[in-house]
């Protein structure tokens, strides 16, 4: 018998917690360093050393998560993450900080998270029936866009009048609540066979990525998805500059960030209200082929309106489309080697959005920018103007055509869009 589903709204209660005590912990990090160093690029770095783990031991991840005993892959990813915090805001106030420093911990709490979020992942599908995975992993997905709007409304005040160790003190207190309340939770288990010979356990870590490989249909949608990351994750850290240039205006600028936001809660609660979704592929062709279109309009509007509204529909699939892909991974991949699944998935991840974040950047300052302001494309102005701004607004334009390119691709293939029925549920 599956345990009730209060038991997981709960988990995914505590997990929300526990994230938004991250995300105050990050801003007030980030204004601490803007603030005592005046750089803002080695930020930009965290992103990368975050994702380094999972690149280079995603397939161990999963195999942790597969081994162990699930509630104990939570505990150990939050209690993790929480000592990270630690270690840096006691780096950073000790008077001995190092860049380095930073780095070596962003690391360390990638490989926690990535333990935390696989083994939630991976617990779900034995506590509520496959056709309410798509309502609790709306409600998963829901979670981010709703942290990344109450935490920096939080940070500003909380900084002001606790500082960063009082932030840090609460993001470890969200810590001990997550892990009290979870260690009493009765979350359900599966039965682990010995591991009978060292050689299995390197046979078994890369089981997940032999189980994708034969499943093709599998495969290509997470090479979609992979491309995916890759066309939006650095682009759309653009979009603080790419709005301040385009209006002009601190508060044209941040309203425009509420309507991304806006967006993405919008996309998730519809999901969370629409419950299951018959058609999960029709879903998420729509979803992408909106986003791409919607990329375009971004990157060509020069008025306000147009631009919020493009924005908002823009981020209306994203919560959406990565919920009913978890939904299908979850229902297609037998239990014992979904910790491993996911773990690939988000090792391939690993690689594509740190990748965006590099490329990003110096396309931007040192190709786009430059050719456009410059007039040298003015073939090209008709689309996005001459001003500061336009090359950001042609990527934006190439990233939407490229999203779009990657959606026709994936979805070109037979086996993809049948999927539902034609692979067979675990």
């Amino acid at each position: 018998m599956r345990p009730s589903k209060k038991v997981l709204y709960r988990l995914l209660s505590l997990q929300g917690i526990s994230m938004l005590g991250s995300r105050l912990s990050s801003i007030a990090v980030g204004i601490w360093f803007v603030k005592e160093t005046g750089t803002v690029t080695p930020l930009l770095l965290i992103a990368l050393f975050t994702e380094l783990p999972l690149l280079f031991f995603g397939a161990w991840i999963g195999l942790a998560v597969d081994r162990w005993r699930r509630k104990t892959a939570i505990i150990i990813g939050d209690t993790g993450q929480a000592v990270c915090t630690a270690l840096l805001a006691f780096s950073l106030l000790s008077g001995y900080f190092e860049l380095w420093h930073t780095y070596a911990v962003a690391a360390m709490q990638g490989l926690f998270m990535a333990m935390q979020s696989s083994s939630t992942a991976a617990v779900m599908p034995l506590m509520v029936h496959d056709e309410e995975l798509d309502r609790v992993n709306a409600v998963k997905e829901l979670l981010f866009p709703l942290a990344g709007v109450i935490a920096p409304l939080l940070a500003g005040t909380l900084y002001e009048l606790v500082g960063l160790a009082g932030i840090v003190m609460i993001d470890i207190g969200t810590f001990f609540i997550c892990v009290g309340v979870t260690l009493f939770l009765p979350l359900p288990e599966i039965n682990h066979r010995p591991v009978e010979r060292v050689v299995n356990v390197f046979i078994e870590a890369i089981q997940g990525y032999r189980f994708i490989w034969k499943n093709k249909p599998i495969l290509y949608l997470m090479l979609y998805f992979a491309w995916w990351n890759f066309i939006l994750n650095g682009p759309l850290e653009l979009a603080i500059p790419f709005f301040l240039y385009r209006t002009g205006s601190d508060s044209a600028m941040s309203w425009l960030l509420g309507v991304m936001n806006a967006g993405a809660l919008s996309g998730a609660a519809a999901a969370v209200w629409w419950g299951h979704f018959r058609h999960k592929i029709t879903f998420i062709i729509a979803g992408s082929l909106l986003t791409s279109t919607m990329f375009i309009v971004v990157g060509a509007s020069r008025l306000l309106w147009v631009t919020a509204a493009a924005l908002f529909l823009l981020m209306l699939p994203l919560a959406m489309t990565v919920a009913l892909f978890s939904s299908l991974l979850q229902r297609k991949t037998p239990l014992s080697m979904q910790g491993r699944v996911f773990a690939a998935y988000s090792q391939l991840s690993a690689v594509s959005a740190p990748l965006s974040f590099l490329l990003t950047g110096p396309i931007i300052d040192h190709w786009l920018e430059p050719a456009m302001q410059s007039g040298r494309w003015k073939w090209l102005t008709v689309l996005t103007g001459q001003g500061a701004g336009s090359g950001i607004g042609l990527l934006f334009i190439g990233c939407g055509l490229l999203l779009m390119i990657g959606a026709v691709w994936a979805f070109s293939s037979s086996c993809v869009r049948h999927m539902e029925t034609s692979t067979p549920d675990r």
